[in-house]
């Protein structure tokens, strides 16, 4: 130890030297609860501000968030009109000029196949009901036979 702290020393009596360490560990003590104190009171007061701050915030977060919703909405849209319109050029078009049918177009061609065919069913069976009757023989040509 230097001189100067050895001379401090023996100046001041060890129930000296207890009472400021005990002094100043009390006032430590108080600073801290002042601390703390003050800190709770701020913290209150700073959340009643941020309150206060949101409140008034809120109509306007309210239109900025409509405008972008809107924003995006009409972007999504636009977004969705050049897909359909890609795939329309890209897609439907070179099948259009491949002239395939459409479910439509077989719909109808099935329909007209199912009228052709009863149609000739009608006329085959019109036909051999004659041929029928000219290869049974009748009871006028079988008597005349005999």
């Amino acid at each position: 130890m230097s001189t100067t702290l050895n001379n401090l020393v023996d100046r001041v009596s060890p129930e000296q030297l207890l009472l400021k360490t005990r002094e100043s560990a009390h006032k430590l003590w108080l600073f801290s609860l002042g601390a703390y104190s003050l800190a709770t009171k701020s913290g209150v007061q700073t959340f009643e501000m941020l309150v206060r701050e949101g409140k008034a915030f809120k109509p306007r977060a309210r239109r900025q968030i409509e405008e972008k919703s809107a924003e995006l909405m009409t972007s999504a849209s636009d977004t969705i009109d050049r897909g359909e319109q890609l795939f329309t050029r890209r897609i439907v078009r070179p099948f259009d000029s491949l002239l395939l049918a459409s479910k439509r177009d077989v719909e109808q061609i099935s329909k007209r196949l199912l009228q052709l065919t009863s149609e000739v069913h009608q006329l085959v069976a019109a036909q051999t009901r004659p041929a029928k009757a000219r290869r049974q023989p009748t009871a006028e040509s079988t008597a005349s036979a005999s």
